[in-house]
């Protein structure tokens, strides 16, 4: 009978912190959508990418604009490239308005084992309204927490305080 009783209690604070702990995550991420749309409204309705920093050199996009930031890839290649109005990775084409979040995870960094330098690594990771999230993780693309944190921040999705 006590433990049932004793089931049934951790099951109900499972489901409240559970719950406590996506309420938490929507209201962040609510915040960081509301200050997108602020931005893109300040920008006639379209959402941006407000970059002050040194400026990429490369052709402007047909449909995303002037190229702002390209972040290149550590085994050579395309790398991940910023416009003004969307963003090309390999060959997936995301315009900024697109994106329901935007959140850049800085990582300690070094391990012995790929799954530890998986874990440490840092990663902006960029929600998608519809299809799967994009990661760019510092594993793979040679980047800088200032960097990272400027797309963020220049996407209108402010970090947490």
């Amino acid at each position: 009978m006590t433990t049932g009783i004793i089931i049934i209690l951790f099951l109900a604070f499972l489901v409240w912190m559970s719950t406590a702990i996506v309420k938490a995550w929507n209201k962040g991420a609510s915040q960081r959508l509301s200050g997108a749309a602020a931005q893109a409204a300040r920008h006639g309705g379209q959402y941006v990418l407000e970059w002050t920093g040194p400026r990429a050199h490369g052709a402007a996009d047909p449909e995303f604009g002037p190229l702002l930031v390209e972040i290149p890839k550590k085994s050579g290649g395309p790398g991940a490239l910023f416009y003004e109005r969307g963003l090309v990775l390999g060959d997936k084409r995301v315009a900024y308005e697109n994106l329901k979040d935007a959140a850049f995870i800085p990582g300690p960094g070094g391990g012995f084992t790929p799954a530890q330098k998986m874990r440490n690594a840092s990663v902006l990771w960029l929600y998608r309204k519809k299809g799967a999230t994009i990661g760019i993780r510092d594993m793979s693309y040679r980047f800088d927490k200032q960097t990272m944190e400027a797309i963020q921040t220049g996407l209108g999705f402010r970090p947490q305080a």
